[in-house]
Formats: C-alpha cells, structure tokens, sequence
C-alpha cells in the first residue's frame, strides 16, 4: 500500500525532468559546433526518449509494486535516478547564470569559450551515466513485466477493490450516533430558509468535509428525521462513486426509482412530474457545471420545494452545483468521539464500570482521532473485547496506516482522497509530511518551499506564487488542507492526513523527532525535525534536499547549546541542498562556503544572532527565498546581491539595516520585499526601487531623510506598481526638512490599488493632494503617526472604502476642522474603527452639519488626550465601543447601541449621563479606572443587562444596591463607602473581585433572597482589612470553583461558612496576616473534592492540621510559602493524592524536607514533584 503512493509522487518528478531536457537553456549550450556539444545534445536526447519509454510504464509500476518487491525497488531506483538527472540539470543551469554575469562583465571571450567547452564536457560524462542509469532500468521493465497504461484507464480503476469504500445506503442505527443534533438542527433550518427563497424547483444543500468526519451521517440523520419525511413524495438515496458521469449518475437515480432505464430522463422527468423530491447523492467527488446543469434537466417538473443533498470532501463540488446552502462540517466534539470510541470498545458509553486503566488510554487514543468519528469507530472496534492494556498501548503508540487496511475502512477511504489527486498535488501534498502534526503552516511559507523545489508547474498566464496559490486552494477545496480557526494566513492538517502524507513520502521524506523514531532512511532527501540540537548523521547531509528544523512549541529552549562552529562544519556537507532553514539557531556567523551551495532556493535565517552575510552569499544564483526577520544585528546586505537575479522573496522585517546594496534594482523578479532602506551616501538610491515592477503586497521605505534630491523619489515609480496594496512611509530622523519631505511624499503616490497606508514621521506641513484623492477606492486603513508639523488633517473623510483610521503623535494639531471630512456629503460612510492617540494639543473637534457623519462606526478610541474637554460627535447609531482615556472630556454622547464603554484617567468626568445607561439595552462591559471626581451613576443605577463591571481607583463612586445581571463584577481601591455589599443583588454572578475597598466589612444575601447564587464560580478577595462578616448561614454557592483570600486580617476561614459541602471547590488560596491561627485547616473545613490548596504569609502559622488534611482524597497541589513560623507537618504525613508540593520562604520546615537528609522526608518522599527552596 505505501509503494503505492510513494510511487504516485514520481511522474510529477520524471515529467519536469523530460521538459528540461528539451529547454531553450540547453538546447542553446547544445548549438555551440564542438564535437563535446554535439555529444552533450545527443546524450541529452537520448535520455528523454529513454524516460519518456519509462514513463510509459509507470502507471503499471505503481500498482503491481504492492505485489512484487522487485518492481518497488525498481521504482525507487527510478526515483533515485530522476533525483541525480535534476541535480545535473540544476548545476548545468546554474553555470549557464554564472557565465551569463561573468559575460556582463566584460569577461574575455576566451575565457568564456573554455568555460563553455568544461562544462559541456561535464555535462556530457554525467549524461553517459545517467543514461546507463536508465538503459538498465528500461531493459529491466520488459523482465518485470510492466505494460503501458492510458491515463484514463488507471483513473477508472481507482474504483478497484484495493480503494473501494464501503457502500452507504440510507439505513442508520440513531442510538449509536452521538453528537451531530446541532449541526441537523442547523442544516434543516438553512434549508428551510433556502426553500423559501428558491426559484428553481430544486434546492440544493452541499455538506462538505474530509474524509471519515461524519458527512455521510448526518445525511442519514436528515433523510431519516420526522421533520423532513413527510414533506416529500419521493426520497432517494443514491452513492456517487468517483469517475461517475452524467449518464452514470442518472441511471443511479433511474434505478433507485424504477427498472425502466430507456430514455432515462425523459423517464426520469415523468416520474417526478408533480411529486415533491428528496435526493441523497452521497459522496460526489466532482463534476463539471454544464454537466451539472444537464443532471438537473431531469428534474425540471418536480414540485417546488424538492431537494437534492449532496455530500462531498471538495469544496469546489459546493460551488460549481451551485449550492443555496453550503454547510461545512466540523471535527466531532471530544466528548461525542469518546462516546462513539466507548460504544465500540466497551459497549457502553457508561465508563464508571470499566476498567479505569484501559479508559485513561482510550481517551488519549480518542484525542489522537482529533474528532473523527470513523477513525474512533475503527479504534473501539479493533479493541473490542481487548483487555491487555499493553495492546491498547500499541493501539495508541501506532499511526492509522499501520493498521490492516481490511479491518480500517478509514485507510480506503482517505487513500482514495489522495489517488484522485493529480500528479502535481501529489507531489505538493507529499511535501507538506515535513511539518509536525498540529503545525499551523504559513500559506505563504509553504509556496515557497514548493517553488524551492520545483514542485510548482510553469504557467503563460500566472506567477509561480499565483500557481502556488491554486495548489493551495485545490488541497483546501479537497479537505487535504485545513483552515485553522481564526487564522486565514495559514493551514493546518488533521493528524490522520498527516500521517497519510508521510506515508506518501515514504522513505525520501523523514521528520525526526525528540523521542520518536531515530533510525534515518538510508534514501532520505527531505529532513525535518524538532529538536535543539544538530545530531543528524552527517553521512545523510550530502544528499538531503530540504534541512528543516523546527523549535518544539512546548520547550523554552532556543537552541542555545550551539555555536558557530557546529555549523561551519555542517553547511559544506549540504551538497544538493534546496531548502536549508537555520530558524532560531543562535549563530552570529556563517561560513564563506555558503556560496558553494549551487542548488540553494531557499535559506531562512530569520530569528538568529548574524551580523553579516558573507560576500560569497552573491554566488548563490538559484536562491529565490532569503528569509532575515528579526535578525536585530543585520546591519547590511552583501554587496554582489544584485547577482541573485532569481530572488522573488526578501523578509528584512526587524533587521537595523541602515542602506540597501548597490545596483539593487536588478533583483526585477523580486515579488515580495518587506523593507527597503534608503542610505546616507552609499548602496542603492529610492530609484533603485522604479525597475522592481513584480513588487506585492506590503513594502515600508524607511529612512526617507536620506533622499536628498525629492525629485528621486519620483523614479521608485509606485504609481505604476499595482500590486503594492500596502505601503509605509518612514522618515527616523529628529530635526525636519520641512520643504523636501512635502516634495518627497508627493512623488511617492502610489497606485490606486492602494489598500493599506502608514505615514510615519513625516516632517511636512501639509499631506498631499493625493491623500484623501476618492480615485483611492480601495484604501481601508490609514495610519498617520508622528507628523508633529501638520496643522490640518487631509480630507480623509472622502476615502469611500477607509474602514480603520489612526492620527496619532501629531503635537502641532489643535482642531480637526472641516476638512477633515472633505467635500462630500456622506463623509466617513464605512469607516468602522477611528482612533486619536497621543494628541498633546487637540482642543477642538468641529462637527459637520449633517445628520450623521460616521454612520459605520463601531469603535471610538481617544487617548492621551489631554487639552480635549468635548464636543465629541453626538449622532453614532453604530458605535459598539467606546474608550476615553487621559482626556479632560466632562461629558459624553448618547450611544444607543453601545456595548463597551472603558474611560482610563478622566477626572473631569463626574458622572455617566443617563441617557447612555438607562436608555442603552444592549451594553454589556463598563470599565472605569482612576477617575477620581466620578461619583455616581445614574439615579435608577446601571444597566439591568451589563454583564461585566471592572472599577479601579474610583474611591467617590457609589453603588447601588439594584438586581442586577452582572456576571463579572471587578472592585479595586474603589468604593471607599462601600461598608456592605449584598450578593443577593446580582444573582447571575459568576466571578467577583474585591480589592483595596478599605471599609467594607460585610458581604450579605438579604433574608428576602431565597435562592442559591448557582452561577458564581469564582471569588477573590483582597487587601480588604476590615473585612469581617460572611452571609449567614453561608454562601450558598453550590457551584463555587474558586475562593482565594488575601491579607484580609480579620477574615478567618470558619466551618460555617460551609465550604466543606461546596462539591465543586477545586481550589483555595490563603495568604496574609491571620493573628492567632497558629494551625490549619481545621477539621472538617474544606471540601474532599480540593485539588489545590495555598497558604502563604501565615505569619503565625507553626503546624499544619492532620485532622483537616487527611480527607482531601482529591489534593493535587499544595503551596506552602512564606510561613516563617511553620515548623511542623502531620506525623502521619501528608495525603497521598499530592502530585506536586512546593515549599518557600519558610525557614523553619525548608530544612526539614531537604533530601534524604531532614526529618521529614519520608513524609514526602512519595510526592512526585517537590520544589523545596
């Protein structure tokens, strides 16, 4: 089975070798008239012939390699063959650049015409034994068997029995289903909802998803449920197999209606003439859309409300049937799987009775389904009846591809995903086995990587990042990438897929591991691994293609252990390297014979401790990939740079460097450029940057001082450079050129396409014309920091798609006017976020005479403020969030929608208008801090649906005693008249904090309160010195987690308080000052179910209580710290649940618990962690 798909990834690799043969590049080193050209151009043609008989057979080979041993090796040694015919290839290029340079450089011609006949001559010895190489191989497939194969063929025999899935009908057992009851719920009301709206008669739903996530189950579930039954005439459940076309598919559904399949859909057509359908097609792979189209004729007559449920791995499906409701379906909940898994393997789902070794190893075998439910249904079933604990450990320790495929219908089908592939994603797909499991893949990152290894197909019509880019989107579209929640720049994959691509790799590809399988393929090419330090053996570093190393996310060390040295050994050994990362690696230099490396695409030395590049860097003429972020002692480039004319990507995010080198405009393939530094007097001018015209995405120019002559800045060219969207204008200098830097900034207007701008430190009076320009549709953020010269602002309200705007350190601006709106009438119409930041002189802001100009905004930030006492816009219907910090403002505006209001610093303010909190119904979140005149909320308090209220520093502020819906409730140095707060006030109470209110002494439930505070979780109290009193009869908390108490001296922890009959306490910290309590805790104080326990700063404290400790069967933790009268612990020990102890600052007991040594170690010996200090 792995042969298999090894072997898929070769034609990819074998057709790209054959193109090169034929290349423009060698067939020009070919022309020259020398006798060792002409055996050079024989040589190489005869070697494409021999491969493209080769290639011929290959689609045999993969298969019958299963089988025969032999032809495994066969295939292998292809591939071993094809790597060395790449490797050749890529020198021979690599001299062609070489001479092309030497040539520019007025190299004499007979030098040039020795180079030329030397490597030639190589050429021709290297094409001798390759082509020896492949005669043999090619002799060796007639013995071996191996026929030609059509490509269509081998595609139709996908479906033979090795990848067949097992069939799905509309049958389903529910009380075996966990889980899903949400996402049926959610399809049908989406359908429900599309049906409503649907013109043509039938409405189309896509579930879409990988592999064994539960697609095909939750269809039965929809086909199956009361809801939908009735609602149709006809249902059908139809199993689409892959390679299923239009005439196939119709006679599918013919069939499952009737036996009559003449003139299918016109019979079809009939059938359903006035009948309401529901049709199931189960897993569909693909289709066309005019063929999609011709499906669907055979429903034309069927009632309106008809539906056809489709489920799918490929997104792309959902698009091209044009899906009213496209649903992706997401990894099953734990606590669903494990049931699934416990059904399977123990029968129940009751765990109470099982044993409880096998289930602790079942739940970590469940985690490793990350959600799957079929892989945790093939799991349990394997173990079914299995009681050795140690089987189950094998079950864990194993990847899902060392199971018996005949009992693992998981392996079928996600192997099948993978065959369907074509050959290029193949080999893409392959390449991503060399990051960790769990690793969020930077999108970019990874294009990169596959054009370093020539993974990424030439197009007329795209770049290879644009190629790269429908790679990555057709492994998305195929659930063989996924996208990690809340990150759109990267990809991840699920474990099981993961597995699947490094059995796809097999033997060429390895990720070594911290405590993994250390045994390195003799064949590897591709070398990952997550580790700090440099133990791979150096016999496999010659021949590796790709050295990845990857810090271990949950180590703190940075690779440390290494020097300079270890590496300046290493890199000459890296022959035929293409990917070379040294990421992290704490190196201030690197080797001169870095240059030697003739293969290099791709070298990431971002985060390391370099200072300079060596000047044989410049040599490295394939290198399209240079990575220096963050290597804060770069200060420059080499200056033969501009050789490395194949560069298409270079990051000096972080990197002081203080110019660019010379001539740098050569670089004209360089696409993404993250910074380009203008220098003094040497390296390259800002009109360097007019020649990069491929430029994408972000570029800063930073230094903008530098350019002496504004009319230069004019030659970066920017207004032709459309796909910069976006840009950072950066001057670092403190004493300004008022006149050059408005001349500078106006000749640096970019293109309209312009989506991101930040200008930084700009020295000018006024902004140019071109900044607030409409024609500027597609700008959504602007930035302007620091241009402390600028008395007005631009007409940024004009800007028709600006969602962000930031105006911050401008400290000559004292009014935003008029202009700032622009001339037209709906200023500001989409802007969503705007921010005024460090305004050190603003006084004013004036109000255009219209009924609303910021109608999108949701977020106001005001900040640093100081001279602002108002006058802020009255007229924000959708602000969500307002915050006011460091101003003198005295009053604020009515917000009906508002949900957070935070106000840092305002003393002026004296109170919250009512308008805003009485009349508000959706705000949620106040904060308030330091505002030392503010006295009270309004009369009628706050808002009944504020859900979380943090007050700091506020010591005027009165409280109401109102019910309230507070779930979050924050008192900090605030409230100094707070003497007695009632809980019965805010019976929705989940966490509350009280801290610095000197006065209080009480915390009460009223008698009228009948009821249990259910919600409250979490209770922290502190620095409350007259607190004294609990409610009585106590707290009444049955959910209660959390109770820490802290230098609050007159609060001592009693028996009625009732913790012990808290079943939910987990947690209790105690520290401070108690006068007398010499021993704790009491008997009978604290509840069995404890896990964590902390006392600290018990200065009185000289004993630890036996009779209170001994049945906290459930303690895990326990703190002990900064007791300096405690000497004594329980004679009969501690309990024997502690997994970790800490004892400090306790002078007295420290020496009693040293090692083996004090008295009572054998107390504690038995704890597995303990930290005596």
């Amino acid at each position: 089975m792995v042969g298999v798909l090894v072997s898929a990834l070769l034609p990819a690799a074998l057709q790209v070798l054959i193109d090169r043969l034929a290349s423009r590049q060698l067939l020009d080193l070919f022309s020259r008239r020398t006798i060792a050209a002409s055996a050079a151009a024989a040589g190489a043609e005869k070697l494409k012939l021999q491969l493209l008989s080769v290639n011929a057979v290959l689609g045999d080979a993969e298969e019958k390699q299963i089988v025969n041993p032999y032809v495994k090796i066969w295939v292998d040694e292809l591939r071993e063959t094809v790597y060395h015919g790449q490797d050749l290839l890529d020198q021979i290029a690599t001299e062609v650049l070489r001479l092309n340079l030497a040539s520019k450089s007025n190299t004499a011609m007979e030098w040039v015409r020795e180079f030329l006949d030397s490597i030639t001559s190589k050429l021709n010895s290297s094409l001798d034994e390759i082509n020896i190489r492949i005669q043999v191989l090619r002799d060796q497939k007639d013995c071996l068997g191996l026929r030609e194969r059509h490509e269509k063929q081998s595609q139709l025999e996908l479906g033979s029995a090795d990848l067949m899935c097992v069939p799905t009908t509309r049958m389903v057992d529910q009380s075996k289903v966990y889980g899903r009851d949400h996402e049926k719920d959610e399809i049908i009301r989406l359908m429900f909802a599309a049906m409503s709206e649907q013109v043509d008669p039938v409405c189309v739903v896509a579930i879409v998803g990988m592999a064994g996530i539960g697609k095909t189950t939750l269809s039965q579930l929809l086909f199956n449920d009361p809801r939908l039954v009735p609602m149709f005439d006809t249902l059908s459940w139809i199993q689409v197999s892959a390679g299923s076309d239009v005439l196939h598919l119709t006679k599918k559904v013919c069939e499952s209606m009737s036996d009559n399949l003449d003139t299918l859909q016109v019979e079809l057509n009939i059938q359903l003439r006035r009948q309401r359908l529901l049709l199931v097609l189960d897993d569909f792979w693909s289709v066309s859309f005019s063929d999609w189209e011709l499906f669907k004729m055979a429903f034309s007559h069927a009632i309106p409300g008809s539906v056809i449920l489709v489920t799918t791995r490929n997104e792309d499906v959902a698009t091209t049937i044009r899906a009213a409701v496209t649903y992706f379906l997401s990894p099953l909940p734990y606590e669903d799987c494990l049931d699934v898994f416990a059904h399977c393997s123990f029968g129940s789902t009751n765990l109470s009775t099982a044993d409880p070794t096998l289930v602790e190893i079942g739940e970590k075998i469940v985690r490793k389904c990350k959600g799957l439910p079929l892989a945790a249904k093939v799991l349990g079933s394997l173990l079914h009846l299995v009681t050795d604990a140690r089987e189950w450990n094998v079950i864990l320790q194993s990847k899902m591809w060392d199971l018996d495929a005949k009992k693992s219908n998981i392996l079928p089908a996600l192997r099948l995903s993978y065959q369907l592939l074509p050959s290029h994603l193949k080999a893409c797909f392959a390449y991503c086995s060399v990051f960790p499991k769990g690793y969020e893949i930077d999108r970019v990152n990874l294009i990169h990587l596959w054009m370093a290894e020539g993974l990424l197909q030439p197009s007329k019509t795209k770049t290879m990042h644009g190629v790269g880019e429908q790679y990555l989107q057709e492994l998305l579209s195929r659930s063989l990438l996924q996208r990690p929640t809340g990150n759109d720049l990267c990809v991840i994959m699920h474990d099981l897929i993961s597995d699947l691509a490094q059995y796809v790799g097999g033997e060429f590809f390895h990720f070594f591991e911290e405590g993994g399988d250390q045994k390195i393929p003799d064949k590897v090419r591709h070398l990952s691994f997550s580790k700090d330090k440099l133990d791979v053996p150096k016999r496999y570093l010659s021949q590796v293609r790709t050295f990845l190393p990857f810090k271990d996310s949950n180590s703190s060390r940075q690779f440390d252990s290494l020097t300079d040295n270890d590496f300046n050994g290493v890199i000459p050994m890296f022959e035929r390297i293409r990917v070379l990362s040294l990421s992290s690696y704490p190196i201030s230099t690197l080797p001169s014979t870095i240059g030697n490396l003739k293969h290099l695409r791709y070298l990431n030395l971002s985060y390391t401790r370099i200072q300079e590049l060596p000047s044989s860097t410049g040599c490295l003429y394939n290198l399209q990939v240079l990575l220096l972020a963050h290597c804060d002692r770069l200060t420059s480039l080499p200056k033969d740079l501009e050789n490395l004319t194949d560069l298409h990507h270079l990051d000096v995010t972080g990197a002081p460097l203080v110019e660019m080198p010379p001539n740098f405009g050569r670089l004209k393939l360089l696409r993404h450029l993250t910074a380009f530094v203008v220098g003094k007097s040497t390296g390259s001018r800002i009109s360097e940057l007019g020649a990069l015209s491929q430029l994408h995405g972000l570029l800063s120019i930073v230094n903008l001082q530098n350019v002496i002559d504004a009319t230069e800045a004019s030659g970066a060219n920017l207004m032709m450079k459309t796909f910069i969207d976006d840009l950072v204008f950066e001057w670092t200098n403190d004493v300004h050129n008022l006149s050059n830097e408005a001349i500078v900034l106006y000749n640096l207007q970019p293109h309209k396409n312009l989506k991101r701008l930040k200008i930084e430190n700009y020295g000018g009076r006024t902004f140019p014309e071109w900044l607030g320009n409409p024609l500027f549709s597609n700008l959504v953020s602007v930035q302007l920091i620091g241009c402390i010269s600028c008395l007005t602002l631009p007409p940024l309200g004009q800007l028709n798609s600006l969602k962000t705007l930031l105006i911050a350190k401008m400290t000559w601006l004292e009014t935003v006017g008029l202009e700032f709106y622009g001339n037209t009438d709906s200023p500001f119409r989409v802007l969503e976020v705007l921010t005024f930041k460090d305004m050190h002189r603003w006084k004013e802001w004036l109000q255009i005479d219209i009924e609303e100009c910021f109608p999108s905004l949701e977020e106001l930030h005001i900040q640093n403020c100081p001279k602002l006492t108002g006058n802020l816009p009255q007229r924000l219907s959708s602000l969500n969030k307002l915050v006011i910090a460091k101003c003198s403002i005295n009053s604020l505006p009515r917000v009906p929608m508002l949900r957070e209001l935070e106000l840092f610093d305002c003393d002026e303010l004296m109170s919250l208008p009512r308008e805003m909190m009485q009349g508000n119904e959706h705000i949620s979140k106040v904060s308030i801090y330091n505002c030392s005149s503010l006295k009270y909320v309004p009369a009628l308090g706050l808002p009944i649906r504020l859900e979380s209220l943090y007050i700091g520093k506020c010591r005027n502020l009165k409280l109401y005693p109102e019910e309230h819906m507070i779930e979050h409730l924050h008192l900090e140095d605030s409230c100094d008249s707070l003497i007695i707060l009632s809980l019965s006030s805010f019976s929705r109470l989940r966490h509350l904090h009280i801290q610095g209110c000197p006065n209080l002494e009480s915390l009460s439930i009223s008698n009228e309160f009948t009821e249990e505070l259910y919600h409250l979780e979490k209770i922290q109290l502190k620095d409350c010195r007259n607190l004294v009193f609990f409610p009585y009869g106590g707290l009444r908390t049955p959910n209660l987690q959390v109770l820490s108490i802290s230098n609050c001296k007159k609060l001592a922890p009693q028996k009625e308080w009732g913790l012990h009959e808290m079943l939910s306490l987990s947690y209790f910290g105690i520290e401070g000052e108690l006068t007398g309590l010499e021993s704790f805790p009491d008997e009978g104080l604290l509840p069995a179910c404890l896990t964590d326990l902390h006392i600290m700063g018990l200065e009185d404290l000289t004993s630890l209580n036996h009779d209170g400790l001994q049945h906290l069967v459930a303690l895990k933790n326990l703190v002990i710290e900064g007791c300096s009268m405690l000497e004594f612990l329980p004679s009969q020990g501690l309990p024997g649940s502690l997994s970790n102890l800490i004892i400090a600052d306790c002078p007295l007991l420290v020496p009693l618990c040293q090692f083996e040594t004090g008295a009572y170690w054998p107390l504690i010996a038995h704890i597995p962690n303990k930290d005596i200090v």
